[in-house]
């Protein structure tokens, strides 16, 4: 899954953005730091950070790893974010579940402890969106953000 978000106007630090994200990964005891970038592309300052799943267990569904880049200036730039799980051709994460061990494996498929890459993801977009509010002199409003979904 990877999805975009362009800001524009926003007056963000762009350094402490960055720090919080890193700080927001971190916090997952199940997420390992596995590497960072800071650098540019096409003439724009580019910081990215990737975590893989540390935990032993693989389920279908669970977060394998997630990559979040920052790409731009504190008036005009975006954040992907990144994030491939484990068996992602199966459409559900009970489906796995369900093909090994029937109706209740599916019940044990959606009900793991383990991080699922879809929620997770969602979790960190409303994180980034609390961050980049806290970092910016300006307010996010529907002008100043486009999303963009692959």
């Amino acid at each position: 899954m990877s999805r975009v978000e362009h800001y524009r106007g926003l007056h963000t630090n762009l350094n402490n953005l960055y720090k919080h994200i890193k700080e927001e990964l971190q916090k997952q005891e199940k997420l390992k730091i596995a590497a960072e970038f800071t650098g540019e592309m096409n003439g724009k300052p580019l910081t990215s950070i990737t975590a893989v799943n540390a935990s032993l267990k693989v389920l279908a569904g669970a977060l394998r790893e997630i990559t979040i880049s920052i790409i731009g200036d504190p008036d005009d730039f975006a954040i992907e974010i990144s994030s491939g799980s484990w068996f992602e051709s199966l459409i559900i994460p009970g489906a796995a579940g369900f093909a090994v061990g029937g109706p209740i494996g599916a019940l044990g498929g959606v009900g793991v402890g383990v991080l699922m890459a879809y929620e997770y993801e969602r979790h960190m977009w409303k994180r980034i969106r609390e961050i980049v509010e806290q970092e910016s002199s300006g307010r996010i409003t529907s002008a100043s953000v486009d999303h963009y979904h692959k």
